[in-house]
């Protein structure tokens, strides 16, 4: 199995493939478990020396049916399967559009659907003001979510777009040291550096924020 180590560095590789690709990636769901139920043998009567009967034949399940207890198929990313990377920016008109990689590093297909949660850092850990808006301000047509299969070893992505033009009574916008994400559905959060990149909103802390796309999607 692939090491995290080995996972990281490879996702660089994947933003490069990934930028500008539009297709969909969805991977079938596992097929569902036969099962056969053998039925028990008839038992003679007590002090009756008689032939035994036959066992009738058993029973096979109907076809198509999993078996008790068996997942019909992928089950939810948790925060635990992923790992999260910065990929690139691009700033236009007073807004920077950051585009971040969201890998699964388990060996197990899983499935993603809806947004990110994020909280910005000082150096310190102290969390700075954050508001993150779901298809807000300059990505607002990018489009409702989808849920897609995320296979080991594959990457998802969303994009972040912030402005960096003071508002009302701002003098200055904090620059965030390290960001805490949280997958979609989830209450445990990745926490990365800001390096490499740089991460200071504007407007309170504003962060607009895409549905989470599968591997090779472009914009909505």
């Amino acid at each position: 199995m692939k090491s995290r180590a080995t996972l990281v560095a490879a996702l660089a590789v994947v933003a490069a493939a990934a930028a500008g690709c539009d297709g969909l990636g969805f991977v079938a769901a596992h097929p569902p478990a036969r099962v056969h139920h053998p039925s028990a043998s008839a038992s003679p009567q007590t002090g009756v020396a008689a032939s035994p009967s036959p066992a009738p034949p058993a029973t096979p399940a109907a076809p198509d049916t999993p078996a008790t207890g068996v997942a019909a198929g992928p089950q939810r990313c948790h925060t635990s399967q992923l790992i999260v990377h910065f990929a690139d920016s691009q700033g236009a008109m007073g807004h920077i559009f950051q585009r971040f990689l969201v890998a699964n590093a388990s060996t197990a297909t899983c499935w993603l659907y809806g947004y990110v949660g994020m909280q910005m850092l000082d150096a310190a850990g102290r969390p700075l003001p954050t508001r993150v808006v779901r298809g807000g301000g300059a990505i607002a047509a990018q489009g409702a979510p989808t849920r897609f299969d995320l296979p080991p070893a594959q990457a998802a992505t969303f994009v972040v777009a912030w402005g960096d033009v003071t508002v009302n009574n701002e003098t200055t916008c904090p620059a965030a040291a390290r960001l805490e994400i949280t997958p979609p559905d989830e209450l445990d959060h990745l926490t990365i550096p800001v390096s490499g990149f740089s991460l200071a909103p504007c407007n309170t802390g504003e962060l607009d924020v895409t549905p989470v796309r599968p591997p090779g999607a472009g914009p909505a």
